[in-house]
């Protein structure tokens, strides 16, 4: 588990480092507040990554599929607006601010899942110690023989 911690936490990094480059690639305010936006809640993630151990397979999912596609969006958009063909850059600009807050959104809701799932897993943890402890206690109660009437 602490290899995948390492893992997402480096990921973080080098999506956060990519993103602060492109930002500066971008010549389009709507879309450079969107990246904004989108590093503000990666730079939470990592950190919210950093105290909380769970939420493995929504940190995977994140880091090997969603953001390498919308690493790969920015990368095609940043290349269109280079291009002047400017009917194109407007439909991919709106389709990309689109994008970017629904990443944000996203981010938000892995950051949500983290700590609940720390804390459904103490809970259950909780649970289940005590009824191992409800079932001791039951056990002892039908095995051990009561002593206080056999001295009579």
């Amino acid at each position: 588990m602490e290899d995948r911690k390492e893992l997402h936490m480096k990921q973080a990094a080098s999506y956060i480092s990519y993103f602060e480059e492109a930002k500066d690639r971008i010549h389009d305010a709507e879309i450079e507040n969107g990246i904004n936006e989108l590093l503000r809640k990666l730079r939470d993630l990592r950190d919210l990554q950093y105290w909380f151990d769970s939420g493995e397979k929504e940190l995977d999912r994140f880091y090997d599929r969603y953001l390498p596609y919308l690493n790969t969006i920015v990368e095609n958009y940043i290349k269109l607006e280079s291009s002047w063909n400017f009917e194109e850059i407007r439909k991919i600009r709106v389709r990309l601010a689109e994008a970017l807050k629904q990443f944000a959104e996203i981010t938000d809701t892995i950051m949500k899942i983290l700590p609940e799932d720390e804390i459904s897993e103490a809970n259950a943890e909780a649970k289940a110690k005590k009824a191992k402890q409800e079932l001791d206690e039951a056990y002892h109660r039908i095995h051990i023989p009561d002593t206080a009437g056999e001295s009579e």
